[in-house]
């Protein structure tokens, strides 16, 4: 049966100011991956200083670790081994290194022997033969003196004193040279030992012990390991927290930053490691093998080259509706001030927002004055929630002023019980919750532990060691870089709930703008640590930066959230009471064997209904999302995870069907990418269930799914001349004239994750779906080859609608990308793009966002023809060159909206009015008389 159009009844007796908030939510959230338009490294990135202090004490012969191969080993063959596979990664050629052993000559306490195998400091590329040589001169001697190691690395860096090593070579501090060329490389020691310290002891008339550092009285000993491990905390942190050069030219503070290894380690030298690096501002690694060592050494040289301070102006960010929330008159827009530190910090403010008679949409602050200029950046304002202006500044004012103003204690949630209430004692992240441990905020003392969660929870209420005033907390909100928030409606009120780079989804009182708790993952507490030291990086932390999805299962309120970047997890929650939340499910490959496809959670869940197996079901449709090899891909190569569909029971975040190119519920050829964006659904016969999916991978590919006898194929692939992706979900149009009918699936590529790539041109496509109303008998793949390139002229409308042909495409410029789902109205396929712009004149020390264009496009659905002249020229004789025009706002554009402003019929009514208004953001770009010929597949049109 063929569904007759209809003006949708949902769309009846609109207030104007309704239908544009209809508009701005049918949106999906569409950012890019845009980080390196934030923040953007010089063309040739600064080298870090990473200085490698290996222990070669004769417990290194133990032979307890394995190697690659499973083969069993010495700890000390074990490490070599990694230290090979290291420095032969090709993130480890632009790393400032050295390397230096410790140990005794002989005896407990006897003469120290500090070697420096590779010499003086310098970049690994410059001889990488080197390196690789003085690896395997690495000894298994004597004894332990690690906080001497310490400490004599800590002199190498130091220009005021100066490091000899156990030959009488003397070293010369990275810390050298020109401050303008040299100040933005950070510093860090990565210190390795495989057992308690020893050779310390300031008791046992050996002349290396350590009763204080640097004019500080060390602190009490460790009495399971003796004295030995005196002063090592001070030392560490006196790096950590001391700038090692002053003078003219060196910017910022140049300090230290300690990461420990406890290489088959028992707990009390453990203890003792994870103590350093707690106080030298890095991070503890247990290691027990060649793998585990590889893992620990490579995560320290990717953080090490992601924290390089370079000289940073923020980026002007846009207002962008499809980042907002609304309800009623009130819109609710997220903000973020991305910076050169781990931590992004943002805001959200609520003010008002109405649609003129002549369609503009106007945002309007408490005072009744504009909110954006012309060019719709932020201007000084009044949010709803304060009472003065906040001078243009994001941070000032919003839901940000409210964290911890007035001495208040956070309500802050974790699921450390999570068949608990999330508010109940065992699952509070307080001082007294003991099931809160050490462990699970990644601290070594009490003290530690007091200090981060007293941080984390704006409580200050309670002694802590050594406050001072830059440790505080109160009136800072995470950054919702890529979030959405929903705002869900109680009795007593409405409540908004926002995910941020925090780590925590926060739940905000709509009508105050006060926080009433904050939800932080478990798996996520042993990052505060992360957020509080805050060390300069050119990636932030992201946390819980992934799409959030409210629904409603009769009576229940549910939320479910992903963190993108932050992880490969999805979080489901039961909100239906707003002061007593319950954690349901973590849905990952870790808790559950079923979702072992699942990758980074890019993808946003809906909420349909369908009917499986004869039984119709409440579900959420996912996609398997993004894999990080692609990262740097530059030919297409299966992923190892992300290339699936997942069908969960809405109720409970159980799995109930699976779709990819092998070991699952339905197993499709050449499904093996992953699929990082939004599933499209389709409700063929209007019965309120779902009957097909379509979905796109970063492999170029569309794949189809039929629900009913579950089968599908891929129908689409156009990454066989070159590696394009998709990240966008496809959108649908129906089109049925003079005998030839299709599904028309539109889509643009573009690399999300590279918005600066030039290799890879990009392009725009209708691919035509010939099988409407059931599955196809086989499902057959078109490719570019089957479609029609009007690139630089208008496809042939014939060629086009005969059955043979798959559709039609067209180039989009150098370095430009779509990045927004397209819409459809009246045969008019409308989307923007972005061309981003690096800039080639920055400094070594220096970064910036990138510059960029942002554009419009609207052309034909049959022959991709320009469908309008934007400037009010002949429309009579359009081509290509019409296609698009530019955009007025700065950085990457929201998906265009359509806006039917209101009119009053002869009873006093609104009703939907005559005139379509075409917006990007606020920006109107095209207007024109409502014919009402929107073509969406849950809209469609027999056009006889």
């Amino acid at each position: 049966m063929k569904p007759i159009f209809t003006r949708p009844s949902f769309m009846k007796n609109l207030t104007a100011s309704s239908v544009a908030i209809l508009c701005a939510l049918a949106s999906p959230l569409t950012s890019a991956d845009d980080i390196e338009i934030y923040l953007q490294e010089p063309p040739d990135p600064v080298p870090p200083n990473v200085l490698f202090v290996l222990d070669e004490s004769g417990s290194m012969d133990t032979r307890d670790a394995t190697l690659a191969n499973g083969n069993r080993a010495t700890r000390r063959d074990a490490l070599v081994e990694a230290m090979h596979i290291i420095f032969d990664q090709d993130e480890m050629q632009n790393v400032n290194s050295a390397m230096m052993g410790y140990t005794t000559a002989s005896g407990n306490n006897g003469p120290l022997r500090f070697v420096a195998h590779t010499g003086d400091f310098q970049v690994v590329a410059d001889d990488p033969g080197l390196f690789q040589t003085r690896i395997d001169a690495l000894r298994t001697l004597s004894y332990t003196p690690t906080v001497k190691a310490l400490e004599s690395a800590v002199a190498w860096f130091r220009n005021d004193q100066t490091f000899t090593d156990y030959y009488g070579n003397t070293m010369t501090s990275p810390i050298d040279g020109s401050g303008e060329d040299n100040w933005c490389k950070p510093n860090h020691i990565v210190l390795l030992s495989d057992g308690e310290p020893n050779s310390n002891d300031p008791n046992s008339g050996g002349r290396y012990g350590l009763t204080s550092y640097e004019g500080t009285n060390c602190a009490s000993d460790w009495t399971s390991v003796y004295q030995n491990g005196r002063c090592a905390r001070e030392i560490a942190d006196w790096a950590f927290t001391t700038d090692l050069e002053t003078t003219a030219g060196w910017d910022e503070q140049q300090n230290i930053i300690t990461h420990t290894i406890g290489f088959s380690t028992g707990s009390q030298a453990t203890a003792f490691l994870t103590d350093i690096a707690a106080h030298g501002g890095g991070g503890y690694y247990p290691a027990s093998n060649s793998a585990d060592l590889v893992d620990a050494f490579t995560s320290i040289i990717t953080g090490a080259q992601e924290s390089i301070p370079y000289a940073y102006t923020a980026p002007v960010i846009p207002f962008n509706p499809d980042n907002a929330a609304i309800s009623g008159n009130r819109i609710f827009i997220p903000l973020i001030v991305p910076s050169g530190d781990t931590f992004w910090k943002g805001n959200l403010k609520g003010y008002t927002i109405s649609i003129t008679a002549a369609g503009d949409i106007v945002l309007q602050d408490a005072n009744g004055g504009n909110v954006v200029n012309t060019s719709y950046e932020f201007i000084s304002s009044r949010d709803l929630w304060s009472s003065s202006t906040d001078g243009g500044d994001t941070l000032t004012n919003g839901a940000a002023a409210h964290m911890g103003a007035g001495g208040a204690s956070r309500a802050l949630f974790s699921n450390i019980d999570p068949d608990a209430p999330l508010s109940s004692n065992v699952n509070r992240v307080v001082n007294s919750n003991n099931n809160l441990t050490n462990e699970m905020l990644s601290v070594g003392s009490d003290d530690d532990r007091l200090d981060l969660i007293n941080w984390v929870t704006w409580s200050w209420n309670e002694p802590i060691p050594n406050p001072n005033e830059e440790e505080t907390h109160e009136g800072v909100m995470g950054a919702p870089i890529h979030t959405q928030p929903v705002v869900v409606s109680y009795a007593s009120g409405d409540i908004i709930y926002l995910p941020t780079s925090e780590g925590v989804l926060e739940a905000i009182d709509a009508e105050t703008g006060v926080e009433l708790w904050a939800f932080m993952p478990t798996d996520l507490l042993g990052n505060i640590i992360t957020l509080k030291t805050n060390n300069p990086s050119t990636i932030p932390y992201y946390g819980l930066d992934g799409p959030l999805t409210y629904y409603e299962l009769g009576s229940r309120k549910m939320l479910i959230f992903g963190m993108r970047r932050g992880g490969k997890k999805y979080y489901l929650l039961d909100v239906t009471d707003p002061a007593e939340p319950l954690f349901v499910k973590d849905i990952s490959a870790e808790a559950d064997s079923e979702y072992a496809g699942l990758a980074q959670t890019w993808s946003k869940p809906l909420y349909v209904r369908m009917d499986i197996g004869g039984s119709v079901r409440d579900v959420l449709v996912f996609g398997g999302g993004y894999d990080r090899d692609q990262d740097n891909a530059t030919t297409r190569s299966p992923d190892d995870e992300g290339n699936f569909i997942f069908i969960a029971n809405a109720a409970d975040g159980e799995l109930i069907r699976s779709i990819s190119g092998s070991g699952a519920d339905l197993n499709i050829p050449n499904m093996t990418n992953g699929i990082a964006s939004d599933i499209m659904t389709l409700d063929i016969d209007g019965d309120g269930l779902v009957d097909r999916l379509y979905a796109s991978d970063v492999g170029g590919r569309v794949i189809r799914v039929d629900i009913a006898g579950l089968s599908g194929g891929v129908i689409a692939d156009v990454s066989t001349t070159q590696f394009r992706k998709f990240f966008n979900t496809p959108q649908l149009g129906y089109y049925s004239k003079g005998g030839s009918q299709f599904f028309a699936i539109l889509i643009g590529s573009g690399d999300r994750t590279d918005p600066l790539d030039t290799t890879v041109t990009d392009r725009f496509y209708m691919i035509k779906d010939l099988a409407v109303w059931g599955p196809p008998s086989s499902y057959e793949t078109v490719t570019e080859s089957d479609m029609e390139d009007a690139s630089s002229s208008v496809a042939s409308r014939d060629t086009v609608l005969s059955p043979g042909s798959g559709g039609w495409y067209f180039d989009l410029a150098a370095t430009e990308k779509s990045y927004s789902k397209a819409i459809l109205y009246n045969y008019a396929v409308i989307f923007t793009t972005f061309s981003a712009t690096r800039e080639d004149t920055l400094g070594v020390c220096e970064a910036r966002g990138a510059s960029g264009t942002a554009r419009i496009y609207a052309v034909d659905l049959v022959d991709a023809n320009a469908k309008f002249s934007w400037h009010g020229g002949d429309e009579s004789n359009l081509t290509v060159a019409d296609r698009s025009d530019t955009l007025n706002m700065l950085g990457i554009p929201p998906t265009p909206t359509l806006v039917f402003p209101g009119e009053t019929d002869d009873q006093g009514n609104e009703v939907i009015g005559r005139t379509v208004h075409l917006l990007v953001g606020i920006e109107e770009k095209r207007e024109w008389s409502d014919r009402f010929l929107p073509l969406y597949w849950e809209e469609v049109i027999e056009d006889e």
